[in-house]
């Protein structure tokens, strides 16, 4: 019985790391626009270029993005710059911008505004960018710029230069390299090393 509830364990460990690989390897752009639309999202770095069609309801969603900058062009011409990061979606709303015809006066609110909070999930996390941990005063290891997120701090230093998540356990961390699960398995204490300089995002989630 403790072999077959162990082996049971296992396989639910093995499908959720998974399922939690698969959402690490991309990003997504979704917004509001008229119903019908086409909207094109491009990076001219990668090549890259999508079009959807603005469903009934006035939204769109394009997923599983390479992370990069983007530009994102409406059928009547008017675009949007963002920029996609991994397991989080980019909010471009093109709502109201021919709606109007004729007018007496303008009133400007703001203009190109993106929202950086992904409002489509109600997943907690904080992702930084090469560029931006370049800028901050912070050793060049995987630990030590996790410690920026909130709800993080430093474990018991008797088990490595490890961060401790929510107050949870160092033993109960899970590393991911591009989806792939690189925590050392035999401890759950240590992952594979990878050259930080060679990192363009690090992604973490409590």
């Amino acid at each position: 019985m403790i072999r077959k509830t162990t082996l049971a364990i296992a396989l639910g460990l093995c499908i959720a790391g998974g399922a939690q690989a698969q959402s690490n390897t991309a990003g997504a752009i979704s917004g509001r626009a008229e119903a019908g639309d086409t909207i094109t999202v491009s990076n001219a770095d990668r090549g890259f270029s999508r079009t959807i069609t603005v469903g009934a309801d006035g939204t769109y969603r394009l997923s599983q993005l390479p992370v990069g900058e983007y530009t994102v062009t409406r059928s009547d011409g008017s675009t949007r710059k963002v920029r996609v990061n991994v397991g989080t979606a980019s909010t471009v709303d093109f709502t109201g911008a021919s709606a109007a015809q004729t007018l007496d006066g303008i009133t400007v609110y703001g203009s190109g505004q993106i929202n950086p909070i992904d409002v489509s999930s109600v997943e907690s996390t904080t992702i930084l960018t090469a560029e931006q941990i370049a800028k901050i005063p912070v050793a060049r290891n995987t630990t030590d710029v996790a410690l920026l997120a909130p709800g993080t701090v430093r474990g018991d230093a008797a088990f490595g230069n490890l961060a401790s998540f929510g107050g949870a356990s160092v033993a109960e961390n899970q590393y991911f390299f591009n989806g792939f699960n690189i925590t050392n398995t035999f401890q759950n204490l240590n992952f594979v090393q990878v050259p930080f300089e060679g990192i363009a995002e690090q992604q973490v989630k409590t």
